[in-house]
């Protein structure tokens, strides 16, 4: 009697398995879809992680139970394979030859977790000053303060950067040490996102450097307090209610990005400069539809050169890489890393070294 019960266990277990197999894929293939078309299918892509680590657990468990049940989950994680290397990318270092650019993409939450000194300076000032970076693209770069907006004017420009903000726009700044030749704004519809092309001077050649701030979730602080009682309290009456609030206000923000990453794609379409770096702050995993649309285009550096998960979002329960860079292919990437170092942003920046390849 107890082996048929066990039998019947392993039987369910099994199944149990199939089951997230198929809905790990499931959850990776979503990523071709239009959110503006499904929004809420296109939210499955955010249990991508758990599916995945259900499938892991699997693998340990059927090694310890029954190991010749093993190949079911392998199976299921090798037909996902394309997915989870997006999702956590392995890669041998490799250091980045001389004469490399480095860029740094930051979103610095206006500065505010940031407390500014007596003389306006601040700590991610010194930071983004210390980094030595060729291109530093930053997303929510509005600065208060007339004391503190001219010691940042000041200082970058005594360290031989220009500033490039678009006309109208104040949230997104690239500052550089290339040559600037122009800078245009991306217009699509938004709550208050956008994306800058600035076109700048390398070698002898026009590199367009695209910085982003793709449609954000918004939620507040009440926003993902009630996220935590979703999980740690399911049984709670208000779960429901606080749900049905949670999925609405996503979904009305990840169908608002499937438009905005086509028109980004559409624009460097027009413009026919062949040398693009694409980066920002794009509020969507790697396993998103703006990324495997950029990713049909470009080069995921970090996936090129980047290792583990590489979480750029960490706030109170959520974990997520939603910063991102994308290269043309005359770019190679090296050693690209999520830097945690500093803590004064909701965010971390992310850093990548970018060698021209030999034509």
């Amino acid at each position: 009697m107890l082996g048929v019960l066990k039998n019947i266990i392993f039987q369910l277990l099994a199944g149990a398995n199939v089951m997230a197999a198929l809905l790990l894929l499931l959850c990776g293939l979503t990523s071709h879809v239009n959110p503006a078309d499904y929004p809420r299918l296109v939210l499955f892509c955010l249990g991508f992680p758990l599916l995945l680590g259900l499938n892991i657990a699997f693998v340990f468990f059927w090694l310890i139970f029954k190991p010749r049940r093993v190949w079911l989950p392998l199976v299921g994680l090798f037909c996902s394979i394309t997915f989870i290397y997006k999702y956590c990318p392995l890669n041998w270092p490799s250091k980045h030859p001389d004469g490399a650019l480095k860029l740094v993409s930051y979103n610095v939450a206006s500065f505010v977790l940031s407390p500014d000194d007596e003389k306006g300076g601040n700590a991610i000032f010194d930071y983004l000053l210390a980094s030595d970076a060729d291109i530093i693209c930053l997303q929510e770069a509005s600065v208060s303060g007339t004391k503190t907006k001219k010691y940042m004017e000041d200082a970058f420009r005594k360290a031989g950067y220009q500033m490039a903000l678009a006309d109208g726009e104040k949230r997104l700044l690239v500052c550089t040490r290339l040559p600037v030749i122009d800078v245009e704004r991306i217009r699509y519809e938004s709550l208050g996102n956008s994306s800058v092309a600035v076109r700048v001077l390398y070698e002898g050649d026009t590199l367009l450097v695209v910085n982003n701030h793709l449609e954000s979730y918004r939620l507040t602080q009440e926003d993902k307090q009630h996220y935590k009682h979703i999980i740690t309290d399911p049984e709670n009456p208000e779960t429901e209610d606080y749900s049905r609030a949670l999925v609405q206000k996503m979904e009305k923000a990840v169908r608002a990005r499937g438009p905005q990453a086509d028109s980004v794609l559409s624009y460097v379409e027009r413009a026919g400069i062949p040398s693009v770096v694409l980066c920002g702050d794009f509020n969507d995993s790697p396993i998103s539809y703006p990324c495997n649309r950029f990713s049909s285009r470009f080069t995921d550096a970090y996936s090129q050169s980047g290792n583990g998960p590489g979480f750029s979002y960490v706030q109170r329960g959520f974990y997520f890489r939603i910063d991102h860079v994308y290269v043309s292919d005359d770019w190679r990437t090296y050693e690209t890393y999520v830097d945690r170092s500093i803590h004064a942003s909701d965010h971390y920046p992310l850093v990548t070294y970018l060698s021209k390849r030999k034509k």
